[in-house]
This record gives C-alpha cells, sequence and structure tokens, in this order.
C-alpha cells in the first residue's frame, strides 16, 4: 500500500526545479506568480545549498487574488521589476495556487510593456516534480531563444543540464580547453542572455545531467541540427580522462594527451578501509560509483533522491554487496546508515544532521561553493577526506 504520509520526502516541486534552473542565470529576475511563501522557502534552500542569492520574487496572492484573480496584479509586478532592476530576462512562473485558479501567465507576460525579454513558465508545483521542472524549464528556454540553424563555431560545445555555476563550472571549461574546445554556452549555470541565444552555435552538446537535460538537448537537434551525447559528470582522475577523450571523439579530434597528475592513488589511500554511502540524485550517484570503481573501491549503501532508469546501472557498478534505495524515507536511511555501519557519506544538506547524529563523517558534493569535478576537484576531494577520520567498522547486518 503506497504510504498515505510520507516523513520528509527525498522530492520536491516543479517550482523548486523551475527556479532552481533560472537560479544562476546572470541579470535575470524570476518572479512568481503565487504567495509570498513559496518564494520564501525556496530561496531559504537555495541559499543553504550555497547557490548564488537569487533575484526571486512573488505577486505575493492573497485570499482576494485567488477568489477573484490577478492577472493585472501580475502584469503590474512584470512591469515594476523591469522598471526597476533593467534585468535582461524576466522569467515568469506559475505555482500550484496560480494554476489551480486558471491564472493566464501567458496572456500577462504578453501584455507588459518592458525593455527585458519576458518568458513565461507553467511551474504548478503539482503538476510534476523538480526534475519535470528542470527538464521543462531548459527546453522552455531553447524554444524561446532559439527558432533555426545558427552558424556552427568548431570544436565548441554547450554544457546540457549543468545548474550549478561556481568552481564546477569553472573546472569543466578549463579542462575541456585543455583538449582544445571552447564551452560556447552552460544551459542555465551562470549564462547570460547572450549565451541563451547562441545556443544554436555549438558543434555538439554535452548532456551532463540526463534528467535535467535531455529534453532540451532533443530540441536543439530538432532546431538546429546539433548532435548530442551523455557524458557521465567526471569526478577523478580516471573519469575525466574518459571525459575529454569521449568529447574528443564526437568531435572529430585527437585523443587528449595532456599529464595532469595522476590523483587516483591518492585518493585510493584516504579512502582505504572506509565504509561509504553515498546520497545524492542519480546523475552523482552514478559519478560517484565510478569515481570508487576507478579505485578498486564499492560503496556499502547508495540512496538515490529518484530512480532515472539507472538502477540496474548502479547495481553493476556498486556490485551486489551494496545496498541501493530508492527515494527512501529520512528514517530508512538512518536505519541503514546505521545496519551497513557506515563512517563516511558523500552527501548534501539534508544529510548533515542526520550523519552529525550518527557520528559519521560526511563530505558534501552538492553545496554550490566546492569544487568536485575534474582533475581540480580530485585535488580538493583529496584534502577533504584527509581531515576525515574513520570512526567505525564492520559489515552490513
Amino acid at each position: 500500500m503506497t504510504a498515505r504520509a510520507v516523513k520528509i520526502p527525498r522530492a520536491t516541486c516543479k517550482l523548486f526545479g523551475a527556479i532552481k534552473a533560472l537560479a544562476t542565470i546572470k541579470r535575470c529576475v524570476v518572479l512568481v506568480h503565487g504567495p509570498k511563501g513559496c518564494v520564501y522557502h525556496i530561496n531559504y534552500i537555495l541559499g543553504m545549498r550555497g547557490d548564488r542569492p537569487s533575484e526571486i520574487y512573488s505577486t505575493c496572492l492573497d485570499e482576494h487574488d485567488v477568489i477573484f484573480g490577478a492577472e493585472e496584479k501580475l502584469r503590474e509586478a512584470i512591469e515594476e521589476l523591469d522598471t526597476k532592476l533593467h534585468p535582461d530576462l524576466i522569467a515568469v512562473l506559475s505555482c500550484c495556487v496560480s494554476s489551480i485558479i486558471g491564472e493566464d501567465i501567458a496572456a500577462a507576460v504578453n501584455a507588459a510593456s518592458t525593455g527585458a525579454r519576458v518568458v513565461g513558465i507553467e511551474a504548478g508545483g503539482f503538476e510534476g516534480d523538480f526534475r519535470t521542472g528542470y527538464s521543462e524549464t531548459l527546453r522552455r528556454l531553447v524554444e524561446e531563444f532559439i527558432r533555426g540553424p545558427c552558424v556552427v563555431e568548431e570544436r565548441s560545445v554547450n554544457l546540457i543540464g549543468l545548474l550549478r555555476g561556481g568552481p564546477d563550472l569553472r573546472e569543466l571549461v578549463r579542462i575541456l580547453d585543455l583538449a582544445g574546445i571552447r564551452v560556447n554556452a552552460a544551459l542555465t549555470a551562470d549564462a547570460t542572455l547572450e549565451d541563451l541565444k547562441r545556443l544554436g552555435s555549438a558543434a555538439l552538446n554535452i548532456v551532463v545531467c540526463e534528467p535535467a537535460g535531455e529534453e532540451a538537448a532533443e530540441a536543439l537537434e530538432r532546431t538546429c541540427g546539433t548532435p548530442f551525447i551523455v557524458a557521465d559528470i567526471p569526478v577523478g582522475h580516471a573519469a575525466t580522462v574518459r571525459f575529454l577523450d569521449r568529447i574528443t571523439e564526437s568531435l572529430g579530434l585527437p585523443p587528449y594527451t595532456g599529464h595532469e597528475p595522476d590523483t587516483d592513488g591518492a585518493c585510493r589511500e584516504v579512502l582505504a578501509g572506509r565504509r561509504v554511502a553515498i546520497v545524492s540524485g542519480p546523475t552523482r550517484a552514478i559519478s560517484m560509483t565510478l569515481f570508487l570503481a576507478d579505485l578498486g573501491l564499492a560503496p556499502s549503501l547508495i540512496v538515490v533522491d529518484f530512480d532515472s532508469d539507472t538502477l540496474k546501472r548502479l547495481k553493476d557498478l556498486a556490485g551486489p554487496e551494496c545496498e541501493i534505495l530508492i527515494e527512501p524515507e529520512q528514517e530508512e536511511i538512518r536505519e541503514k546508515l546505521e545496519a551497513c555501519r557506515i563512517d563516511l557519506v558523500f552527501g548534501g544538506m539534508l544529510e548533515k544532521p542526520l550523519a552529525a547524529s550518527l557520528g559519521i563523517e560526511l563530505v558534501d558534493m552538492m553545496h554550490g561553493s566546492q569544487r568536485t569535478l575534474g582533475f581540480a576537484g580530485a585535488e580538493h576531494l583529496i584534502k577533504a577526506l584527509e581531515r576525515q577520520k574513520p570512526r567505525r567498522g564492520g559489515g552490513c547486518g
């Protein structure tokens, strides 16, 4: 029987996904047509995860608005933000309330007189979860900005489904440059309006998060004829070399021949004897499990926020001794961490209090300020692991 009361669900709503997908676009203002609580809580969560403080606003719908409608209020809010902030882009989002009462977001967007580009996106929370928010928002941006084939820039790529800016984006740009490849744009990490307009100019689209980016890549392929590949985000030295080789091969370029320091031996040494749990979404879970496999190691427990047809691959990579939980409740995670005698968790914000209460060390791989990818990410990981001290040993069960 499906549970009617779920304690701390692992998934959140479509509106969160849409805001997260838009939050790092430069000179972009997000306006949610809904009650103030939606914006407050989502902005709070994004801040805790280390994302850039976002220009997120609300029309703060009240009881009167819900009964009588508030499309005129929305139009006025769009024009007010344009006048006060002079952004390049205003993204107008519906939420549960405005979707239920049938507010016409598109009509308000079309009626508003602005200097900024304005895009309306349906993001009612009950219409899907955060994955839908990611995927539909990225596809919507492609549909809005790319109308046909563009002049292709050779040896250039787009990073599709990359929502985290900062150190990880900079490292991906750096390592691709080592192989003579230029990043044309990222959808959407740290993108500008001009980046969005030139998405059709890349020679290849690299989908680094399949649930978030595949729909957008397919839309670019239909519109511009741009081929795309789905590539695992690279964690560790061996994975980074594979990542570069996969991309150079797809572009018809010579393989990467650089000589970055091989850090996998040092990673293996600091992880020796640890009983590891990975708690994340499926994209990062696969990359972290691949990282351990490259070291000849395996996690004891994997907890995935949702299943995106990756369960079989995770089982093959992690081996039969690893337990895998798909979208479990928080209490089940606690029980498995104890039963498997985990002493190191690769996780994020939600796992911090849980790990602390069990006396388990945690390496935050989800915080926006952390460098986790590429050659430099491996060096950072070694330093983080060297600070951790194993506290337990034993087996699962």
